[in-house]
Formats: structure tokens, sequence, C-alpha cells
């Protein structure tokens, strides 16, 4: 039987709104993607924030477009992906349509996806667990919805940032990361919210708006805090123009367009001296588990979307005593369980 694609438009919802400096949510649209050969599946995630400039109508086209292409078998596709029109401007799209494809081409084998795509670290990364913008009252019971993990991130950019933070430095003892999601307008109050987080503070990701990178260079040496790129790299040209004004890099499959791409960049990385950080975009445990086949070779994993989402419609990444454990099995090992409903592609 030919390789033929399926898809799945679906609403991610999470357990609580969910707030950034961007705004607050609810959930997030994604489109799953299946790709079919000889019974073998694999699957795919695209997932879009509201303030992305994709869409599920715009990737339900390219996918029927795709669909109507020829190609006798997955790994053709795969190393000709870059090459056609359907595939350019969308990074998510493409990410969801190479998982699709990578984890088909690893369930035939009978291989794990990092075998696949040669991952040999042998890191053990810290991990995180994100709280968002909240009242600082809230803090004490969000706080114990979430699981163990090596670290927290913490949502801050807003006015109540500062109490948030001393809320959640006086009732847990882990690590922070703070993600400012460019919500900050100034450097002393950012270098202030660092000083309050004191020996405790891992890193601080994106505090300032892509077109002030230079700004990151002062906090770095004033607050001492290593900084970390989110939005201001967004693929392999950003990371080699912008990579002097961070200490490392946020890497997700929605922004870079795949895993072969984040393996890349996360490879690049390394030889510029950066810490690499694997993020997500509150994809569901399908797109969290794909991320997470690169963790053996990361600094910090943010790959907390399963704990968030009420709905999930895949099982796969764990967490064990604050350390993250990926599925066992072939493939990216995450196992559909919830009911979607596929529509062929055409």
């Amino acid at each position: 039987m030919p390789l033929h694609f399926s898809f799945a438009p679906y609403r991610l919802l999470f357990k609580r709104p969910f707030a950034t400096a961007h705004g607050l949510r609810d959930g997030t649209d994604a489109l799953f993607i299946r790709a079919e050969e000889d019974g073998v599946v694999g699957y795919g995630e695209v997932t879009l924030p509201p303030y992305v400039k994709e869409t599920i109508a715009g990737s339900i086209e390219r996918l029927n477009a795709l669909a109507r292409k020829s190609f006798p078998r997955p790994g053709q596709l795969l190393t000709q992906l870059d090459t056609l029109d359907e595939i350019k401007n969308a990074p998510a799209f493409r990410a969801g349509v190479s998982t699709a494809l990578i984890d088909l081409i690893s369930n035939h084998r009978q291989w794990t996806v990092r075998k696949l795509i040669e991952v040999t670290g042998e890191e053990e990364p810290i991990t995180l667990m994100t709280l968002g913008i909240c009242p600082a009252t809230e803090v004490a019971e969000r706080l114990a919805e979430l699981p163990r993990s090596g670290a927290l991130k913490l949502k801050v950019g807003d006015p109540e940032g500062s109490s948030r933070l001393e809320q959640v430095i006086g009732l847990d003892d882990r690590r922070l990361l703070l993600d400012g999601n460019q919500g900050f307008k100034t450097m002393l109050d950012a270098a202030d919210l660092a000083r309050v987080a004191g020996d405790r503070l891992i890193g601080f990701e994106q505090p300032f708006g892509t077109g002030t990178d230079t700004m990151n260079d002062w906090l770095a040496e004033e607050a001492d805090v290593a900084v970390f790129a989110d939005e201001s790299i967004q693929d392999r040209a950003d990371l080699g123009a912008k990579y002097a004004h961070f200490s490392g890099v946020n890497l997700k499959l929605m922004k870079c367009g795949g895993l072969d791409r984040a393996k890349a960049m996360a490879d690049k990385a390394r030889q510029l001296g950066m810490q690499v950080m694997l993020g997500s975009m509150s994809e569901s445990s399908l797109g969290c588990s794909a991320m997470a086949q690169l963790a053996s070779e990361a600094d910090i994993v943010d790959l907390d979307g399963p704990w968030l989402i009420q709905n999930d419609p895949f099982k796969g990444i764990d967490m064990l005593d604050g350390r993250l454990r990926l599925p066992d099995g072939p493939g990216m090992g995450a196992q559909l369980v919830g009911d979607l409903a596929f529509t062929a592609a055409h």
C-alpha cells in the first residue's frame, strides 16, 4: 500500500487558563497528522498558538496538496521536504509532516527515533514544570498541581511578577528559570527580578523584545545571569546571527521545523558555546515525546505540555523522581489513547 496521509483537527484544552506576557488562553489549536504505509503508521503534530502566522486551515490545504504528489517511500519524501512549495514558510507544518515520517520510518524498522536520527548524548537534563502568570494568592494551589521536577519555570513580565516570585521562593525549594516572553520594557526591571531569585536562578528566558537583543548583554553582566533566547532565535540563520547576545537557546519543533532541524541547531549551539533547552508550544504528549528524543543532548528540558493539558489524546513521556522518562518501544513511543477523527488527505 503506498504512502498516504490523514489528518485530525483538535483543540487542546488547558487544565487552567494559561497566561504569559503574550496574553491569556484556554487552549491551543492543533492538527494531528497520520502517515501510513503497508499498515504501519506514524504520527505528527502541528500546534499553533494564536500569536503565530500559520493556521490549521492552511496546514490542511498544504497536506492535501502534498498528498496529491507521488512519493514511492516515506524516506524519499523526508529527504525532499525542503524542495517542496507546500513546506515553504511553514515551520510548524513541516514539523508535523517530518515527525510523522520519522515516526513511520522508525516503526517500520522497529528502531527508536533516537537511533534513526543518531542521538548519542548521555546528559541527564534539568526538567522544568511551568507556573503561568496568575495572582500571587493562587501560587500555592497551582504548585500543588504540578509533579515534582528538577526546577520550575516561572512566567513573568507582568506587574505581579515580583510578588509571585517571592511566593514561589517561600513555598518551593526548586531552582528557577524566569521566562519573560518579551514582557520587560526596561533592563532594570529584569535585573531587579533576577536579584530576587538570587542563587536559585538557572537563567532568564527572552526578557526583552526581539528587536532589542543587545539589552541581554547588559542583563547578563549586571545580574550575572544566563539569558536564553526564545522568540529571538527561530531557526539556524537566527542562531548564527544572534548567538552572541545569549547564553542559551530554547529550541521548539514548531519554530524550527522538525527534529532534524532541531538536532542540527542543538549541534550548532554547542559549537558556539551555548546551552541547549528543549521547549514546546504547549504540544500534546505526541509533540513533546518527539522533542524529548533529543533530551540526552540538552541541558534543560521544558516539555511540560502533557501535565498542563486536560484532553491529551496521546500518552508518551513521563516524569519519575523529577527526571524525564521516555516511552518504551519503537518510533517515538507515543500511543494514541484518544478518539481522533482522521480524514484522508486528498
